[in-house]
């Protein structure tokens, strides 16, 4: 049976000069800002300045079982970080100062001490691989980058510093600090015998979950679970896990999907409950959790990536629509997609991927995205998928057929869409140039890559041209509605346009000619091109949509 855990009160600075700490190597790295930092400065100048105790929460420590020495930290690694680069720059300033005695002893203290056995200097903090090259710099006193979270922590501080001892005979005003940090920065110590003793405390004192990311409480409630046997294993997939994403917050919606896959919608903020209710608490349940979410992020990866490895082990060509989805924002069919790699073969689902892009397409110009609506219609299609109530493309659809137009409503909605942005005008375009050859009998297969920058968005009707250029206010107003739709752009090579965008249509018609896309030169034939032109074009164009994102 394991040591109960300690309690006890300490002081910030006197945790660094009485125990060699060290932060596990799946902790998140060093995160504070700016302004964490200024915060952090300005409440200890507050308080030495009235001469009052500064409380700075809790620290949660663990005995290190791979060595004897050192301790973990659960909880409190960006305050003891800080205090510790602040305690670096003080180090620094009393040497500049002149006061290299009193910099050593700052050093030998909280900072590095000699070790007669090993005959050296040990670090008396280690941080996590990311973060220790950095720190290591500062110790020995060499230049860091800014452009690090630690580098700009230090810089904050050598300023704020260097502003309270513009000479030498302020040297004292770093002495008090250091005694205030060593003295009268006070902590609450709690002092597990084990790591995963240390993370069920760092559950309970955080139950509200203030200031923490979804994604720091999932990982600590896992790790509190994992038991011993299991605890490496967990490590090593957390990190291995969130070290594909560069923000916490994606993170937390990767997770967010892969849970709706199976068990429906759920809100950011109810998430984390959501999760503990649904994860078997035992270490074999968390243990099948995890590989569950790395299993999924094989599928959650390659739909961000068009070009990921996945892609080429299938017959269906899903680029387009890999390139859709980010062009347009579509996250709400996620859930949907995850259920369907987990269920069916990658075949059938990546054919569903082409399929989802074109129903999102016809929700989103049919005004059906958003407000939560196409969410909690994913959700519960997934949740058809996951418990095999639909099995094929068609139960899929009609899972969703309250939010994804029929061809009637999709024409007419298609002709009201906009204005476009130019990348998503670029999609739109090209699936319907690929429609129209297809229509005619040609090979859309040769094509130019219309997401490459060689292919351009062409205004036929210049998007410069103001009221003097039209018969009457109400063809200017009709130009004005329909400049940046379908009906006034097309794709035209950049090696074409050149030069093009702000000339009359009579002077580009003999270039449109010159274009491999169909309907640009279509447009090119017509003699001239008014206003009452301009909206055929658009319903010409219109009519290919249900073939372009069919059913």
């Amino acid at each position: 049976m394991a040591d109960p855990t300690n309690f006890g009160h300490d002081r910030l600075a006197h945790l660094l000069s009485d125990r060699l700490l060290k932060v596990p190597r799946f902790q998140r790295s060093y995160s504070w800002d700016d302004a964490n930092v200024r915060e952090f400065l300005d409440d200890l100048e507050n308080a030495r300045s009235s001469k009052q105790p500064y409380f700075m929460g809790t620290v949660v420590l663990a005995f290190d079982t791979e060595d004897s020495s050192r301790q973990l930290i659960v909880d409190g690694q960006q305050r003891l970080t800080t205090t510790a680069i602040l305690l670096v720059a003080i180090r620094d300033r009393l040497a500049q100062l002149g006061k290299q005695d009193h910099a050593n002893s700052v050093d030998e203290t909280y900072l590095r001490r000699f070790e007669l056995l090993q005959e050296q200097r040990v670090t008396r903090l280690i941080l996590n691989p990311v973060d220790s090259p950095t720190y290591e710099q500062m110790l020995a006193g060499e230049p860091t980058l800014p452009s690090y979270p630690l580098g700009r922590c230090y810089a904050a501080c050598a300023k704020h510093l260097a502003d309270l001892t513009p000479d030498g005979t302020d040297y004292k005003i770093l002495v008090d600090m250091v005694d205030q940090l060593e003295r009268r920065v006070q902590v609450l110590l709690a002092l597990a015998s084990e790591l995963s003793e240390a993370y069920v405390i760092f559950e309970t004192l955080n139950d509200r979950g203030a200031e923490l990311t979804t994604a720091d409480l999932l990982k600590n409630y896992l790790f509190s679970q994992a038991g011993r046997d299991y605890l490496g294993l967990v490590e090593r997939t957390w990190t291995s896990i969130s070290s594909r994403f560069d923000k916490a917050d994606d993170l937390v919606k990767f997770i967010r999907y892969e849970y709706m896959s199976r068990h429906g919608k759920v809100t950011m903020r109810n998430l984390y409950k959501a999760l503990q209710a649904s994860i078997e608490k035992t270490p074999a349940g968390i243990r099948e959790y995890l590989l569950r979410l790395d299993h999924a992020l094989k599928f959650y990866t390659a739909l961000r990536e068009p070009d990921n490895i996945l892609w080429s082990g299938v017959n269906t060509d899903v680029r387009d629509s890999l390139l859709a989805n980010r062009r347009f924002g579509f996250e709400s069919s996620n859930p949907l997609i995850l259920a369907a790699f987990r269920s069916w073969d990658t075949e059938r689902a990546a054919r569903l991927v082409n399929k989802v892009t074109g129903w999102s397409i016809r929700s989103v110009v049919g005004g059906k995205i958003g407000g939560g609506q196409s969410e909690e219609a994913f959700c519960a299609a997934a949740i058809a998928v996951a418990s095999e109530r639909a099995t094929n493309q068609d139960q899929v659809r009609t899972q969703l057929s309250h939010i994804v137009p029929n061809d009637d409503d999709f024409i007419q909605a298609i002709q009201a869409y906009g204005p476009l942005s130019l990348g998503r005008a670029k999609y739109l375009l090209a699936r319907l140039e690929r429609q129209m050859v297809l229509s005619r009998g040609g090979n859309a297969e040769g094509l130019p890559d219309w997401s490459s920058t060689a292919v351009s968005v062409e205004h036929i009707l210049a998007d410069s041209m103001t009221r003097s250029d039209f018969a009457s206010e109400d063809d200017f107003s009709d130009f004005s509605t329909m400049r940046d739709r379908i009906h006034n752009l097309t794709l035209l090579e950049k090696t074409l346009n050149r030069g093009l965008s702000n000339k009359p249509f009579e002077e580009k018609r003999e270039t449109y000619g010159k274009s491999k896309f169909t309907m640009t030169r279509d447009a090119g034939e017509a003699e001239a091109m008014h206003i009452s032109d301009i909206r055929e074009r658009g319903r010409r164009l219109a009519r290919y949509a249900p073939a372009a994102w069919p059913l």
